[in-house]
């Protein structure tokens, strides 16, 4: 089977794989920029931190500018990443800037910004770690920018290495990291202990303290641009799998139909986060409603989006269906636990979900890769294809 590249509902035209850059050159390319990043850091250091000791967590202290720095370096370092990754055509990523611009446009802008934030978060947890472990602790200015120059080169590292091997499981892996670290985190800034006694959604509100309202609203901002970009990835997997379907003669399946829900989902998280519960009760309801339904509407059309998958794979997303029913029935009328159980319950059914479906999804390209192809150049096969959707774009 050929590995398709684009969708061309996306304005482009599908063409075979080519080859990738070799995986020694990506890791070459990787550790240069980490060299580069890190002699940057020592200008940074040693402007932040002259004739001065500096503690390890703080206000103002080596993991507060280690967090600025790192940041910046992965989100520069994943944009290096994807604009060499997507520079081929032919490339492993060349899709991506195949399409229309605000696709790939949008992609880039939710991938520099996951790493980054990744990378921000890491940081800064790890010096509060370190300085819980010290207490007392101050460097001067020589070991704070050595500190500095370790963790930027490996935020660059980070920052390169994944945005140019970005895979649909690299970034559900991020996706999932980063909203259990921003949700951890904002749990433990939150200055109301009692907190969980209302609502999840009350460390968004401030009333909880305002590092945690900033943390809280900010991972899920970033995880809702992210959802839309797995969305992307996904269905380019899934238009993969149809093209294979397709040459077998069977239905290939609406798989606009998963991208966009989880765009709308995505949405919806963006638009929670925004919009408070204290700003608007009734919005913010809203859109938690929103998601919750077209997540539902999802799980109950797998066979129309995804044909061909394995039995199980309808098992469990029905099974899924039913765990969220049962919790919603262990909320209410059963008054198990409260509304900030039922809102974890839901967002680990809803990550269980998508973690299945990418394995599962990524389990059958691979046995479709392994089957004999139809002995038919592949020349050939691109004429076709590039005439059909020739004209499917002039109708």
């Amino acid at each position: 089977m050929e590995k398709v590249e684009l969708d061309p509902e996306d304005g482009a035209i599908p063409q075979a794989n080519g080859a990738n850059k070799s995986a020694a050159r990506v890791a070459s390319e990787a550790i240069w920029v980490a060299i580069s990043f890190s002699a940057l850091a020592v200008i940074v250091g040693l402007i932040a931190f002259s004739n001065r000791l500096t503690p390890l967590s703080a206000d103002y202290s080596v993991g507060t500018v280690a967090g600025w720095t790192t940041g910046i370096a992965a989100g520069a370092s994943a944009l290096i990443g994807l604009i060499t990754a997507t520079g081929s055509p032919r490339g492993n990523l060349g899709w991506m800037r195949r399409r229309f611009w605000w696709w790939w446009l949008l992609d880039f802008i939710g991938l520099i910004i996951t790493h980054g934030a990744i990378a921000t978060l890491a940081v800064l947890s790890t010096f509060r770690l370190f300085q819980e472990a010290f207490q007392g602790l101050v460097v001067d200015a020589i070991a704070a920018t050595v500190m500095l120059c370790l963790v930027t080169a490996v935020a660059s590292y980070f920052g390169f290495s994944s945005a140019s091997r970005a895979t649909t499981a690299s970034i559900s892996t991020l996706l999932a990291l980063f909203m259990a670290a921003g949700v951890l985190a904002s749990m433990l800034l939150a200055e109301n202990p009692y907190w969980w006694h209302m609502f999840f959604s009350e460390l968004g509100t401030g009333e909880a303290g305002i590092l945690s309202f900033w943390t809280f609203n900010t991972t899920l901002t970033v995880s809702g641009l992210m959802l839309t970009t797995l969305a992307n990835f996904i269905t380019q997997d899934l238009y993969t799998w149809a093209h294979h379907r397709q040459q077998l003669g069977k239905r290939p399946g609406f798989r606009r139909v998963l991208k966009g829900g989880m765009i709308l989902m995505g949405v919806c998280m963006i638009g929670m986060s925004w919009v408070t519960i204290h700003i608007s009760d009734p919005i913010h309801t809203g859109f938690v409603q929103v998601l919750a339904v077209t997540f539902v509407v999802l799980l109950l059309s797998v066979p129309i989006w995804l044909p061909g998958a394995p039995a199980a794979m309808y098992v469990i997303s029905y099974m899924m269906l039913g765990l969220g029913v049962f919790a919603v029935a262990l909320w209410y009328p059963l008054g198990y636990y409260n509304l900030t159980a039922l809102e974890l319950a839901f967002a680990g059914i809803i990550f269980a979900w998508l973690v299945v479906l990418i394995r599962t999804v990524d389990a059958m390209l691979s046995d479709a890769t392994r089957q004999p192809r139809p002995n038919v150049p592949t020349e050939n096969i691109l004429e076709q294809q590039t005439e059909e959707y020739g004209r499917h774009a002039q109708t």
